[in-house]
């Protein structure tokens, strides 16, 4: 009867432990190699910070009206003598943005009990153990346990969209003949076009000194000079020309790499620009000053080193590893300035998260509930 009830007693805490290690195994995750069967778990990737930069360009249009070498017959000496077209930065801002990173996969091995939720484009968003009592925090942390991978970020990808067509703006003729004045003078040259500017501005002092006929509000008054105004300034076009001022958007990305030796700034070209061309893509034709985004890392090649050593796992550990697998494959970022150089402009400088200059690490737990930040991309603890 005694062995009996020790036999009893051993089969439970066999089970015990038996269902606490059933627990702790919910969930493991293995580097994606060649000869990784994937059709077994949820490949995921680990995520890289892209650079989005914005620019707004202010782009002006001036025209040379039709009678603009006779502009001295109003006493115009300013009058815009060719078409030309200018350009000028007015505002740039840099953002992040988060993106998968190809050359880092992982393979999600779990049961029925986890959910695992990926972003968008690829990398872990969050996981959940189900019937687990832990709860998630927004307060960040990372483990202290993990390992490095020197591999190198891809060659920078730069992308870039301009802004939509710029509005049709009809010609002098154009809107004169709306106005009804090339029909009323079909033989219109430059005299007669500087006859009609002084009969109008001679109807606008009739207008205020009150010799016309009528009686008429204040309002009334205002309104009709406006509009003689109106008809004035589109004679004085045809000798002064047009200015237009319209302002457009720019969209550049570029992909950072981490440095070898982390004191050294890394210059990553984004576009380059000119007043008479605008924006330019790098690949595009045509001249232009290169603007680059100069990244400065807070993080010296000497710490550098002492948190890849602190990663290093012993042959024992990485042997558990690969077979075992861990739970989470995770990156904690490093922060860097990031400085627009090339042309003056607004706000170009800020302090950034760069996911790849960090360093690669993972959760040892197998039944823990993670949470990642989507603007970042780094781990939010259980």
């Amino acid at each position: 009867m005694k062995n009996c009830k020790i036999n009893v007693f051993a089969a439970l805490c066999f089970a015990a432990i038996s269902s606490m290690t059933a627990v702790a195994q919910n969930y493991s995750s293995f580097p994606v190699s060649k000869s990784s069967d994937v059709s077994n778990g949820i490949v995921y990737n680990l995520p890289k910070t892209d650079l989005v930069i914005k620019f707004k360009v202010e782009k002006t249009t001036r025209t040379k009206g039709i009678y603009a070498d006779n502009a001295y017959l109003l006493g115009i000496d300013a009058a815009t003598l060719k078409n030309a077209v200018t350009y000028r930065i007015v505002e740039a801002d840099i953002c992040e943005k988060i993106s998968a990173d190809a050359d880092k996969r992982y393979i999600f091995t779990a049961d029925n009990k986890v959910n695992m939720e990926k972003s968008p484009f690829g990398t872990i968003k969050s996981v959940t153990v189900q019937g687990s009592n832990l709860k998630l925090s927004p307060n960040p942390g990372h483990n202290t346990d993990g390992r490095q991978d020197d591999s190198r970020m891809r060659q920078p990808v730069k992308q870039s969209s301009q802004s939509s067509s710029l509005p049709i703006v009809p010609t002098y003729e154009q809107r004169l003949m709306k106005q009804g004045l090339l029909t009323k003078y079909p033989q219109m040259t430059p005299e007669k076009a500087v006859a009609e500017i002084k009969r109008l501005r001679e109807k606008q002092i009739e207008l205020l000194s009150g010799g016309w006929e009528g009686t008429y509000m204040n309002t009334t008054v205002d309104f009709m000079y406006k509009q003689l105004d109106e008809i004035i300034s589109s004679y004085v076009s045809l000798f002064t020309g047009i200015e237009n001022t319209v302002t457009e958007e720019y969209v550049f990305i570029v992909t950072p790499e981490k440095p070898i030796i982390m004191e050294e700034d890394l210059i990553v070209p984004v576009c380059k620009f000119s007043e008479t061309n605008g924006l330019m893509d790098l690949n595009e034709k045509g001249e232009g000053v290169k603007i680059n985004a100069r990244i400065h890392s807070y993080v010296s090649t000497d710490e550098n080193t002492k948190n890849n050593a602190l990663n290093t796992l012993t042959d024992k550990q990485k042997a558990k590893f690969d077979k075992e697998g861990t739970g989470v494959y995770y990156i904690i970022p490093q922060t860097a300035k990031v400085t627009l150089q090339g042309v003056d402009m607004i706000n170009s400088s800020k302090i950034v998260k760069l996911m790849q200059y960090g360093n690669i690490s993972f959760t040892t737990s197998h039944n823990s509930n993670l949470l990642f930040d989507e603007n970042t991309g780094e781990l939010l603890r259980m």
